[in-house]
């Protein structure tokens, strides 16, 4: 199955519109394809902006890596991760990934680990990282033309949210976090786009035998999550919360 190359953060499926634009509809108006997929980047990309500016990018939960019992394999843990471009990336199974083999597409795991031909063992480190891609699904047939005289076509009616996992020589996005003190000092910059898709997720040696050795927190990126913040609101903080009594508006003479 191939898959779209990424989309960076302000390209737009449309051409001609813009990340702003989307189609005003009225009574009697001829709806094309080109309208139908300018409302989908429209807010796919509000999607994204508020993705990458408010949450920033990252592993949120999850997708951990650690080694296989098998040689040369290693295991991405299912978890849920933001791009660099504002983009989900949802893992929802474990993924056996073999360090040999550059990209590994997803698949279940009782399918990703077929043997692969063994490669030389490198002693340098060696990064595991994720990137969003989208793949098309669902190929039908499409006459090609209005009279339907010619030969038909195959189209794609599905675009389906998915991810690579590959192995990377170089760290991707390494760059050291900004601490930041909330709520105090100067108005922030907006972020810039970042110029690479990958989601760093570990880094990685191996011997000559293929046993692996994995550094879960190398170069791994974890982006802020509150899905697992929560309390128990309760009264027992030794402060009474019920509201003052206000006074009485005095009574003219």
């Amino acid at each position: 199955m191939s898959t779209m190359t990424p989309c960076n953060c302000g390209c737009q499926t449309t051409p001609g519109s813009s990340s702003s634009e989307r189609p005003r509809y009225y009574a009697g108006q001829l709806i094309t394809p080109e309208d139908m997929t300018l409302e989908q980047d429209y807010f796919r990309a509000r999607m994204r902006r508020h993705n990458r500016f408010l949450h920033g990018w990252g592993v949120v939960c999850g997708a951990t890596v650690v080694p296989s019992n098998q040689p040369w394999k290693v295991i991405v843990k299912a978890g849920y991760i933001l791009g660099p471009y504002g983009d989900e990336i949802y893992i929802e199974k474990d993924q056996c990934v073999d360090v040999r083999v550059s990209c590994t597409p997803s698949v279940s795991i009782t399918d990703g680990c077929q043997e692969q031909q063994p490669t030389p063992a490198s002693d340098a480190v060696q990064y595991v990282a994720v990137q969003y891609v989208e793949k098309p699904t669902r190929l039908v047939r499409a006459p090609i033309g209005g009279c339907g005289c010619h030969s038909d076509a195959c189209e794609y009616t599905r675009l389906c949210d998915s991810y690579q996992i590959c192995i990377l020589e170089d760290c991707p996005n390494n760059v050291d976090p900004v601490r930041l003190n909330l709520g105090t000092g100067p108005a922030p910059a907006c972020l810039a786009c970042p110029t690479d898709p990958w989601v760093p997720l570990a880094s990685f040696t191996t011997d000559a035998n293929g046993v692996v050795t994995v550094q879960p927190c190398d170069c791994r990126r974890q982006a802020l999550g509150f899905g697992q913040f929560w309390w128990n609101c309760n009264t027992s903080n030794g402060r009474d919360n019920t509201p003052a009594p206000q006074p009485e508006p005095a009574r003219p003479q």
